[in-house]
């Protein structure tokens, strides 16, 4: 009963860093020392469980239970992990992140960019967007390029199926562009290449930024199952028990 006690009073204060980031009032304390011992204490309550149980699970609620305690300490220790590499990753493979909710705005600008600096060189070409003229100039070759290939990348909210995600391919495109277009276009290609470099890490960005939050999705709801749990079996056992 006592390892039962102390099990249960360590799952309610690790529950209580959810409650802590919503109420101002209960911001005792530095955050750090909070997911200290959300994270040290919420992993002393399972042996306290398992003596409390003595190892052994016969009833359903009892094995619900258990499993549920299990799938909680998993993927508190797994978005533990991600929290500790991920950034690290991140500032590799995208130096030039932004805000994560100003990424869409960033993304606007970056294409609005990419649109002056074609239409720029290739005029009335892509002020069309399509069926533009074709006189078979190197203008129509960088017309043709952005429109089929640039500013679908550019506009996709998640453009990994676009040959330009891959930087090895992009730089492999915009070189075989660049050797069909005459010198004086290659500024504006590199201008391009740059933007589309800048999306591309903004794209690894945001898919980082899933791995980073996408774990509270199954931790916080079976956090609150546990504790639901937790109160049913307490209810039970102090009907059993006289």
């Amino acid at each position: 009963m006592a390892f039962g006690i102390a099990g249960t009073l360590l799952m309610l204060y690790a529950g209580l860093l959810a409650l802590r980031k919503k109420l101002p009032r209960l911001r005792i304390g530095t955050a750090e020392t909070w997911l200290k011992g959300h994270i040290w204490l919420g992993l002393l309550s399972v042996p306290l469980v398992l003596f409390h149980a003595g190892f052994s699970w016969e009833g359903m609620l009892d094995k619900v239970l258990l499993i549920v305690v299990g799938l909680v300490v998993f993927s508190g220790l797994f978005g533990l992990v991600v929290q500790h590499y991920v950034p690290r990753s991140m500032k590799t493979a995208a130096p030039l992140e932004a805000i994560y909710e100003q990424v869409p705005q960033v993304c606007a600008v970056l294409t609005r960019t990419a649109d002056e600096a074609a239409s720029h060189v290739c005029g009335s070409l892509l002020a069309v967007g399509e069926g533009a003229s074709s006189r078979g100039d190197d203008r129509d070759v960088l017309s043709d390029f952005y429109r089929s290939t640039v500013r679908p990348f550019l506009a996709e909210a998640a453009p990994r199926r676009s040959r330009l995600h891959d930087r090895g391919q992009a730089v492999a495109l915009f070189t075989q562009v660049r050797n069909m277009v005459s010198p004086s276009m290659h500024d504006t290609l590199d201008k391009l290449m740059a933007i589309c470099e800048e999306r591309r890490q903004l794209a690894v960005q945001i898919r980082m930024h899933y791995w980073l939050h996408g774990w509270l999705l199954v931790h916080v709801p079976l956090s609150m199952t546990l504790l639901v749990l937790v109160v049913i079996h307490v209810l039970t056992k102090m009907m059993i028990i006289p």
